[in-house]
């Protein structure tokens, strides 16, 4: 029997024999904050059938196709967005972002937000900046994610509850996603361990994304861009802690031409690029506090990291104010985490700080 398995199931061995007790002493964990963007309040439902999971996944699935424009084999497009964005981060203000994507790997990227501004072409295997940078701001990572790969999880391995919802009359089906080892029961509301993806039930176009409690995309379709069968929202905000952080609009998306090599030409000056951009990573990080406390208070930090694992930039996602949300937003900023196994990436991540009686 390999050592890795032996290992492992000896840990649930001790976990079996452990759990009865430790249970009765475990303290609860305080709810989630109240929220308007918050769809799944009451009632959920856990999929205990193939059919019924399936159900879930391929609304999931239908809303990841429509947003997923860099799929192998898609059109080439040219896409313009502009956008603001403000918080307490670094880099704010009004800000624009384009791109031109032919295939995987052949694309041009240019973004500005206040006085951050890039260029980045990808052609012949090689992936070029126009200038030195060590750092791409949070906000424009947050757009990229919003923009082209909103629905981003393994549906193997994970665990699904759903729940119906109203919004903007029309229903909704919220997925609920983590890891296979939650728990699998159908108890009200959401958890902090949950992702969130709230679909329109009939036409498959996602509507409210949440990554973490406190955060939301929203996305506004009143005037959607049509583009090679999808349906593309107009304008994206992201909501944290009930204050807009990130207003985005879709100015234009059009038909590229793959035989016009000119936007896909370096310039001289050209170097090989900076960070490369990573999808959004979830994790936890346990404080242990005096004896006393019955409550386990979690606090969503919001960070990015750098390829070390040091934090590049940080903020709360739901600020109330209290010594507690202080206290981990200052515990992230000096932790050191995971090195990147690429030497390059950049990563975005919510960490969800539990503070915990010993």
């Amino acid at each position: 029997m390999p050592a890795i398995r032996r290992l492992y199931l000896a840990f649930l061995v001790v976990t079996l024999f452990t759990t009865a007790g430790f249970c009765q002493n475990m303290p609860q964990v305080a709810p989630i904050p109240s929220d308007s963007l918050e769809l799944v309040t009451g009632a959920t439902r856990v999929p205990d059938t193939p059919q019924e999971r399936s159900r879930a996944l391929d609304l999931v699935e239908r809303a990841r196709q429509n947003s997923d424009l860099s799929t192998p084999g898609g059109p080439a497009y040219m896409l313009k967005v502009n956008f603001t964005a403000s918080g307490n981060v670094q880099f704010t203000g009004s800000g624009e972002m384009e791109e031109t994507w032919i295939a995987p790997y052949v694309f041009r990227w240019s973004a500005r937000l206040g006085d951050f501004e890039l260029t980045r072409i990808a052609v012949r295997g090689a992936v070029l900046d126009d200038k030195p940078t060590e750092f791409i701001p949070m906000r424009v990572h947050m757009l990229r994610d919003a923009l082209f790969w909103p629905v981003s999880f393994n549906p193997a391995d994970a665990l699904i509850r759903t729940a119906k919802a109203q919004w903007k009359g029309s229903e909704v089906t919220c997925i609920l996603t983590s890891g296979g080892m939650s728990d699998a029961t159908p108890t009200p509301g959401r958890r902090w361990v949950e992702r969130e993806f709230c679909v329109d039930t009939k036409t498959g176009l996602l509507q409210v994304l949440s990554d973490a409690p406190g955060i939301y995309v929203v996305y506004d379709y009143a005037n959607p861009h049509h583009f090679h069968g999808r349906v593309l929202a107009d304008k994206i905000s992201i909501v944290e802690g009930g204050k807009t952080v990130l207003e985005a609009n879709l100015v234009s998306i059009a038909d590229a031409d793959p035989n016009n090599t000119n936007v896909l030409t370096p310039t001289p000056e050209m170097r090989n690029s900076g960070p490369v951009l990573s999808y959004t990573m979830r994790f936890p990080q346990v404080i242990h506090v005096a004896p006393g406390a019955s409550i386990i208070q979690p606090v969503i930090v919001h960070a990015l990291l750098g390829p070390d694992g040091k934090v590049l930039d940080a903020e709360l996602v739901e600020n109330s104010g209290a010594a507690l949300t202080q206290s981990a937003l200052d515990l992230v900023r000096r932790s050191v985490y995971v090195r990147a196994n690429n030497g390059r990436l950049q990563r975005e991540a919510f960490i969800n700080v539990q503070f915990v009686s010993e």
